[in-house]
């Protein structure tokens, strides 16, 4: 994504939609900008508007949370469930399970061994499915993917 942020976003848009998100994903002031002066944050929201606004059955993010801080994780995570319609999925690959949780139906646990093999658990809810990620155990598949649970402790 070379260029000026409005003729990126004016080359990716297939719906015809973008103008109605840049307000929303703060993005209206860098309409005149360079991409490669654009912030992580920034290019996050760019990267959410550009593929928001292009004609697809289904939607994949990569940790769209990741370089936003805590507002604009929570707007992000809104906008991207919106995109889900009757006709569409909504993937997301994310790490923060503050966000997952506010914008997930179901969960799936990825494990295995970097660049050796991944396994994708079946979907459970989104409860379930955090519990059995910070657990390390998923009992519907009978699999233990980490030793040792995830704990927070809580001091008083």
């Amino acid at each position: 994504m070379k260029g000026k942020v409005r003729e990126v976003i004016a080359k990716c848009d297939e719906k015809g939609t973008s103008e109605s998100f840049l307000d929303i994903l703060e993005l209206r002031h860098l309409l005149d900008r360079e991409t490669t002066d654009l912030s992580g944050g920034e290019l996050q929201r760019l990267a959410i508007l550009i593929t928001s606004t292009q004609n697809a059955t289904m939607y994949m993010f990569d940790e769209p949370s990741s370089y936003l801080d805590v507002k604009q994780r929570l707007t992000a995570a809104n906008f991207i469930r919106n995109l889900l319609t009757d006709e569409n999925y909504v993937i997301v690959i994310e790490h923060d399970l503050t966000i997952l949780d506010y914008m997930s139906d179901l969960i799936c646990c990825l494990y295995g061994v970097p660049s050796v093999y991944g396994v994708v658990s079946k979907s459970s809810n989104v409860r379930e499915g955090i519990n059995h990620f910070l657990d390390g155990f998923l009992p519907s598949e009978n699999m233990r993917f980490r030793d040792e649970p995830l704990a927070f402790k809580v001091n008083f």
